[in-house]
């Protein structure tokens, strides 16, 4: 018996945190495989992705107006790769599935079809507060997409609560111990307004780490770090073992050679996140998952569409994070104001049950079902 875990390579929201979960279940000894949508699409849709990755982070205008255009992902799936991976599942009698994405909705259809008869549990697992494009797609063709499927919402802007949260196995920078830094990017895709907060944010008494993306370049200027993704990985990519990866990532230094690398069980974006007195970024579901599990306030730019708004909602209504405006205009930047929102998430975390235990309960695995130690991710 094997776990199914449904990744999209759709910024990193979708695929980083689904990871995390693979390895929260392989720490309770329960066997998984991890599949992204990307890999039943032909190639010309995965050069598309590549496309629109870089479009959207030179104009997050066209990335605005991208969600407005209907999609219907159906049409997209490639007939020979969806054949292959419903062999597969079928071959192996695949019954458990957590899907965190809305496209794959269509490939479990055609999957429960084949297997009429047999019990299959599916969780979805929704990253935002409110439903993101790929759901609102899929409820947009397929209103009754949910039947018979559990569903888990990780923050929830209906009922202003946190349902459970997604562990990283690093331990918490107690925040008087962290550097007077901040932390700023735009997603896996690095999408939004945060390159025009730079100087402002260095003149309140920040220095700042940042991620490039794409063609972006170094300036030599004191007081700045830089990391990069390997600008040649993909999300839809597996190592030599089968396996997907966290994205390999390294410290950028101007005239030196950058070489990436990363961590089995977390992202090293993490690793330099939970020091930093907080994340500047847009609120997507990833960027809060970040945030809650390292207890890292969430200084937020302007969202991605009216799901990352409901997160910012929601994320100022619990005592997490605050909108940039609102923090410059009113609290001059300080860092004061942000330490109640660190301790509000410690406190909020300690009666807030941890997803990947939430998840095995919920699709009704029992110790006698698992095997200790034993992992097949992604295989």
């Amino acid at each position: 018996m094997k776990v199914t875990i449904l990744c999209s390579g759709f910024g990193l929201g979708f695929y980083t945190p689904g990871l995390l979960i693979e390895g929260g279940l392989r720490r309770l000894g329960i066997r998984t495989a991890v599949h992204v949508f990307e890999n039943v699409l032909p190639e010309s849709a995965r050069i598309k992705v590549d496309q629109n990755r870089e479009a959207y982070h030179d104009n997050f205008k066209i990335a605005l107006m991208s969600q407005k255009i209907p999609q219907d992902m159906s049409e997209s799936i490639d007939p020979q790769a969806l054949e292959q991976l419903l062999s597969l599942w079928c071959e192996e009698d695949r019954r458990h599935f957590i899907c965190l994405s809305g496209h794959w909705m269509y490939v479990l259809e055609e999957y429960r079809s084949r297997r009429s008869g047999v019990p299959l549990h599916i969780e979805l697992l929704y990253m935002d507060s409110t439903p993101s494009p790929s759901w609102k797609n899929v409820a947009r063709h397929r209103p009754q997409f949910a039947a018979g499927c559990g569903q888990l919402t990780l923050f929830d802007r209906a009922s202003g609560s946190i349902s459970c949260y997604i562990d990283v196995p690093v331990p918490l920078v107690p925040y008087p111990e962290r550097e007077q830094r901040l932390f700023v990017h735009g997603g896996g895709w690095g999408m939004g307004t945060y390159r025009e907060k730079l100087d402002q944010l260095e003149a309140a008494g920040y220095g700042l780490d940042m991620i490039l993306y794409n063609d972006d370049a170094p300036v030599g200027q004191p007081g700045r770090r830089y990391y990069r993704m390997d600008p040649q990985w993909r999300t839809w990519q597996t190592e030599a073992a089968g396996g997907h990866i966290f994205p390999p990532f390294a410290e950028v230094h101007p005239g030196e050679e950058t070489l990436y690398g990363n961590q089995e069980e977390y992202h090293l974006l993490y690793a330099r996140q939970r020091q930093m007195k907080a994340i500047v970024s847009k609120p997507g579901g990833g960027t809060l998952t970040d945030s809650f599990a390292s207890a890292t306030p969430l200084i937020m730019l302007e969202p991605f569409g009216a799901h990352e708004k409901d997160n910012a909602d929601l994320w100022e209504q619990l005592g997490f994070g605050i909108r940039y405006e609102r923090w410059i205009t009113e609290y001059g930047g300080r860092a004061d104001i942000l330490e109640p929102m660190h301790t509000a998430m410690l406190e909020t975390k300690k009666r807030t049950p941890e997803c990947a235990a939430l998840l095995a309960e919920r699709l009704d695995l029992h110790p006698a079902q698992t095997v200790p130690g034993v992992w097949e991710g992604g295989r």
